[in-house]
């Protein structure tokens, strides 16, 4: 009978833990840039981000390409931080590699907010490369 009551016990814990998980993991699911009501911001705003991406994108040598342009995704977390940096599309040759390391130098954010709280947020960027030669 102890065994049973136990079992029954621990099952109940489990599920409720299992629960308690699964709930965090949404509830921290990042908001996309379009629906938040406050949208996160760069210092000094749009205009200031395109500044620091040029200043700090270093072309890299292995590129010969033609040009175009790479996107990079990356969220912002509530405390204006960024992470998860991913190239979404690469143009090869090292570019998105070198799109990523400028992307995660990023100074911290204004954060993002929904309904009087702050939240994730991912949010994607277009990088313009001109062609070499």
């Amino acid at each position: 009978m102890k065994r049973i009551l136990l079992s029954v016990i621990t099952l109940f814990i489990v599920n409720f833990v299992s629960a308690q998980v699964t709930a965090t993991i949404v509830d921290d699911a990042p908001y996309s840039y379009e629906e938040v009501e406050v949208r996160p911001e760069f210092p000094g705003g749009n205009n200031a981000f395109m500044t620091f991406i040029s200043t700090n994108f270093q072309m890299p040598s292995d590129y010969d390409g033609s040009g175009g342009t790479l996107k990079v995704a990356f969220i912002i977390e509530i405390d204006g931080t960024v992470t998860n940096v991913n190239v979404v599309k690469d143009l090869g040759g090292g570019t998105g590699a070198e799109a990523k390391r400028v992307i995660s130098k990023s100074p911290k954010w204004t954060s993002g907010e929904t309904r009087g709280k702050k939240v994730r947020v991912l949010y994607e960027v277009p990088i313009k490369i001109a062609g070499q030669g």
